[in-house]
């Protein structure tokens, strides 16, 4: 019985020194001081983790704002490249790049020991050219030129009479896309030899030549001794235009 008595004793003084320790580490002169503290401390915490919830928010949206320009970015790109290839190949069927290939060069110049006609005073050798140009095209020609002067959809090949002191049919100056040539004409073609070589046989082209005094002499060129051609450098259709508003 005592020994119950005396831990309830010991108890009862424990709980009495912890209760004076608090009376004298509590500041009573500003009791409202620890729970402001508290309070704002609670509310940083508070605010904290909102603004957490909404930079994570933030965070998601702009990830999803980047996928989507950079799949924007990656189609773009893929578009400029499309445009790019079909920009090349456009001015490769316009002319405007060198070419090279198999083909056939017909050399036309005139030819002294041909029989001269009687009577013929002038020949107009822009004709005879555009007449062989035509022909060509007509076999699906992927590339011509005119004495190292590519021709285009818009190429020109005429005549110029007075601009030369020589004497006979053959008195005048050709100009092709505004450049003069001379005689030897060099006309290069790049496509099928075979098509290319048909129509010449076909038209008799050699024999209407030989008839107005001049040879028609063809060399053909196969892989890897290829014809190169260069590139169309004069002036485009609309350069100097400029589009007026309706």
């Amino acid at each position: 019985m005592k020994k119950y008595v005396a831990g309830a004793i010991f108890l009862v003084s424990v709980l009495l020194g912890v209760m004076i320790g608090l009376e004298f580490h509590i500041d009573r002169s500003s009791p409202a001081s620890v729970f402001t503290s508290y309070l704002a401390a609670s509310n940083s915490l508070t605010t904290a983790l909102d603004n957490s919830a909404k930079l994570n928010k933030l965070l998601i949206s702009v990830k999803k704002e980047y996928e989507t320009l950079d799949s924007a970015t990656k189609l773009h790109n893929h578009g400029v490249q499309d445009l790019q290839k079909e920009l090349l190949i456009l001015e490769k069927e316009a002319g405007l790049t060198p070419a090279a290939g198999e083909g056939i060069s017909i050399t036309i110049n005139y030819d002294p020991n041909l029989p001269l006609i009687p009577g013929l005073t002038y020949v107009d050798e822009a004709v005879q050219l555009q007449m062989v140009i035509n022909e060509l095209q007509s076999v699906g020609a992927a590339a011509i030129s005119i004495n190292n002067e590519r021709l285009i959809t818009t190429s020109s090949i005429r005549s110029v009479n007075g601009l030369t002191t020589r004497s006979g049919p053959f008195t005048g100056v050709v100009q092709v896309n505004g450049e003069p040539v001379a005689a030897p004409y060099v006309i290069k073609v790049i496509g099928s030899i075979a098509s290319i070589n048909n129509l010449i046989v076909a038209e008799g082209l050699k024999d209407q030549f030989a008839i107005l005094d001049q040879s028609f002499k063809v060399k053909i060129y196969r892989s890897p001794d290829f014809l190169r051609l260069p590139a169309y450098t004069g002036t485009l259709p609309g350069q100097y235009s400029t589009e007026v508003g309706m």
